[in-house]
C-alpha cells in the first residue's frame, strides 16, 4: 500500500512564475455590479449569477472614456535594472472601500444531530476523519488576503474590500478569480501562477495553526484514527504548511488540489481523499469531515460524508446549513471526536 505521508520533500517549493513587465491591463469591472454582488452576499445569497463580460467591459469604457479599460490602479514597486517587475515587492495602495460589508456573524454551538448518510452518521465512534486546512487547521487568512490583494494590483484590477477577499479564503482560488471577471483561460492561469508566487514568498510559512487543533490531530493519530486532509489548497502547499506545524506524519494521506487546479472543487478533493484512504485499507463506514465553509459541508455531503462546521474559520451564519454539528471551540470539537486535550 502507498503511504502518502512520505511524499514531502523539504527542499521542494512551489514553482515560481516570472511576471512579465507588461502584465496585461485588464478592463475595469462595472462598479454597480460589484455593489449589487456585495449586497447579495450581505443578504446571505451565495448564488452569484454570471456577468456578461462584454457588457461589463463596454460599460467600463463608456464610464471612463478609456478604450484600454480605464485608469491604472495605484501601485508602487521597484523593478531591477532590466525593468523586470517583482510582484511580491509591491506596496499596494488600497482604494477606499465602498462595498457593502458582508455579515460576518457565526452560528452558536449545536451538538451532533445524527444522520443516515452512506458513509457516516455524524456521531462517533468514527472510522476516519477528513480535515479542511485553511480556516480549520491553519489561520491563513492574513497571508491569503495579502497575496490576493497584491495579485489584483499586479494585474491592475480594482482591489475588492477586505470582507470580499476574506470570503475567498477556502474555495478554490481559481473560482475567486473568475468571480472577479477573469474568465479567459490564459488570464486565469496567469493570475493563478502570479498569486502562487506572491503567496509562496509572503504568506505561506508564517500562518499559525488555530489553538488546540494540532493537539487534537496528534491525539487522534495516537488513538489510531486514520486522517486525511481534504483541502482546496494545492497539495505541495498543504504539505509545506503541515510540515511547518510538525503535523505531516499525523495523516495517512495529504489530499488537496492538483497543481494545475483540475482537481480543486471540494467534492473532487473529498472523492480523492476517500479513494486514497480506501486504497490504504481504511474503514470508510463512518467518516467525518471537519471544515469552516459551506464548501466543506456540501462537498463532503455529495459523497455521503457528514460534516462538523467550525466557527473559528472564515464562514458566516448560514454556511453551517446541512452540518451535523457546529462547534465554537477546540474543546467542543475534541469532545465530539472523543479525545482529551
Amino acid at each position: 500500500m502507498t503511504d502518502f505521508r512520505n511524499d514531502y520533500d523539504d527542499s521542494a517549493d512551489l514553482d515560481a512564475t516570472e511576471v512579465a513587465p507588461d502584465a496585461p491591463l485588464l478592463e475595469e469591472v462595472d462598479r454597480q455590479a460589484q455593489l449589487r454582488e456585495a449586497a447579495r452576499e450581505a443578504e446571505g445569497n451565495y448564488a452569484h449569477p454570471a456577468t456578461d463580460a462584454a457588457e461589463t467591459a463596454a460599460a467600463a469604457r463608456e464610464a471612463t472614456g478609456n478604450e484600454a479599460g480605464g485608469p491604472t490602479r495605484g501601485r508602487s514597486g521597484d523593478g531591477d535594472a532590466a525593468g523586470n517587475f517583482s510582484p511580491a515587492s509591491i506596496t499596494v495602495i488600497q482604494p477606499e472601500a465602498t462595498e457593502t460589508e458582508a455579515d460576518s456573524s457565526q452560528p452558536l454551538f449545536r451538538p451532533v444531530t445524527p444522520v443516515d448518510f452512506p458513509r457516516g452518521t455524524g456521531a462517533g465512534p468514527y472510522t476516519a476523519v477528513l480535515w479542511d486546512l485553511d480556516g480549520t487547521i491553519s489561520d491563513s487568512a492574513a497571508g491569503i488576503v495579502d497575496a490576493m490583494r497584491k495579485t489584483f494590483d499586479t494585474f491592475r484590477m480594482p482591489i475588492p474590500s477586505d470582507a470580499t477577499l476574506l470570503s475567498y479564503v477556502g474555495p478554490p482560488i481559481i473560482d475567486s478569480f473568475k468571480r472577479e471577471h477573469l474568465d479567459d483561460a490564459i488570464e486565469v492561469q496567469h493570475a493563478l501562477q502570479t498569486y502562487r508566487e506572491i503567496h509562496d514568498e509572503i504568506g505561506l510559512d508564517g500562518t499559525p495553526p488555530f489553538a488546540g487543533i494540532p493537539e487534537i490531530i496528534r491525539a487522534l493519530h495516537a488513538s489510531g484514527m486514520p486522517q486525511s486532509t481534504a483541502t482546496s489548497k494545492p497539495e505541495s502547499a498543504a504539505r509545506r504548511v503541515l510540515h511547518h506545524y510538525n503535523l505531516l506524519n499525523e495523516f495517512e494521506a495529504i489530499t488537496g488540489a492538483s497543481e494545475d487546479e483540475s482537481r480543486s472543487k471540494k467534492e473532487d478533493v473529498v472523492a480523492e481523499a476517500l479513494r486514497r484512504l480506501d486504497a490504504l485499507g481504511v474503514d470508510l463506514s463512518n467518516v467525518l469531515m471537519i471544515g469552516d465553509r459551506y464548501y466543506d459541508v456540501q462537498g463532503s455531503a455529495q459523497h455521503g460524508v457528514p460534516c462538523v462546521y467550525v466557527t473559528w474559520g472564515y464562514g458566516r451564519t448560514g454556511e453551517d446549513d446541512g452540518a451535523v454539528a457546529v462547534v465554537n471551540t477546540a474543546a467542543q470539537l475534541a469532545e465530539i471526536l472523543g479525545v482529551q486535550l
